[in-house]
C-alpha cells in the first residue's frame, strides 16, 4: 500500500525535470543545455526500473543498475562543468577528476563486483563536484561579471548539484558508521535531496528559456 512516506517523490521530480527540460530546453543556447533531454530520460528509466525490482522484484539487487548509471552520470556532469567554467583550469579539472573516477569505478567492480553499491566511487564523484562547484562560484568573481545570478541557468545547476553531492557524499562517507548500514535513512535522506537539486534544476531551464525569449523579442 502506497502511503505519503512512501510515494516514490525522486520519480516524480525526476519526471517533473524531464518534462520541464522538453518544454523549455529543446532550442537552447547554448547547445550542450540540450544534453540535459537526453540525460534525464536515460535518468527516469534508470530510476523506474531500480524502483520497481526494489519493490515488486526484491529477489534481485538494483545496485549494478546504479553501478552502470554512475559512468554516464559521472561523465554528463564533468561535460556541464567543463563547459560552465570560464576558467581554463576548469577543463584541465574535469579531465583530472574524471581518470581518478574511472580508476576508483575499476577498482571498486575488481574487488566487490558490479552487484555491490559502489560507495567508494560515489563518494569520489561527490568529493569531484563539489569541488567544481566551488571552483565555479571562484571562477565568477574571478571573472568579476556584472552577472544576475538569480537568472543565470548554470548558478541554479550548480546551485542544485552543491546541495546534492556535497550533502549526499558525507552521508555515503559515514553510512556505515553512523547510520549502521541503514538503507532506509540514507533512502530518505537522498530522496529529499533528489527534490532540491531537481528543484533547482528545473529554474535553471526556467531561467534559461526566460532569458532566450527576451533575447529574441
Amino acid at each position: 500500500m502506497i502511503t505519503l512516506l512512501t510515494l516514490p517523490y525522486s520519480q516524480i521530480i525526476e519526471w517533473m525535470c524531464l518534462i520541464a527540460s522538453i518544454l523549455f530546453v529543446p532550442h537552447a543556447k547554448p547547445k550542450f543545455w540540450r544534453w540535459f533531454i537526453i540525460y534525464l530520460i536515460i535518468t527516469v528509466a534508470v530510476e523506474d526500473i531500480a524502483y520497481y525490482i526494489a519493490h515488486f522484484a526484491r529477489q534481485y539487487s538494483n545496485h549494478w543498475l546504479y553501478n552502470i548509471f554512475l559512468a554516464i552520470y559521472a561523465t554528463f556532469h564533468l561535460l556541464i562543468f567543463s563547459r560552465i567554467i570560464r576558467l581554463k583550469l576548469g577543463k584541465l579539472l574535469c579531465l583530472s577528476f574524471g581518470l581518478l573516477i574511472c580508476l576508483f569505478f575499476i577498482w571498486e567492480w575488481h574487488n566487490n563486483g558490479i552487484n555491490l553499491l559502489f560507495y567508494q566511487t560515489n563518494t569520489v564523484f561527490g568529493v569531484c563536484i563539489t569541488i567544481l562547484s566551488i571552483y565555479y562560484f571562484y571562477s565568477l568573481f574571478k571573472y568579476d561579471l556584472e552577472l544576475d545570478i538569480l537568472k543565470d541557468p548554470p548558478f541554479w545547476f550548480v546551485i542544485g548539484c552543491l546541495f546534492f553531492y556535497a550533502t549526499s557524499t558525507g552521508v555515503n562517507a559515514l553510512f556505515m558508521q553512523i547510520l549502521n548500514g541503514n538503507h532506509k535513512i540514507r533512502y530518505f535522506i537522498l530522496t529529499f535531496l533528489n527534490l532540491i537539486m531537481y528543484s533547482c534544476w528545473i529554474k535553471a531551464f526556467l531561467c534559461l528559456h526566460k532569458n532566450q525569449s527576451s533575447t529574441q523579442s
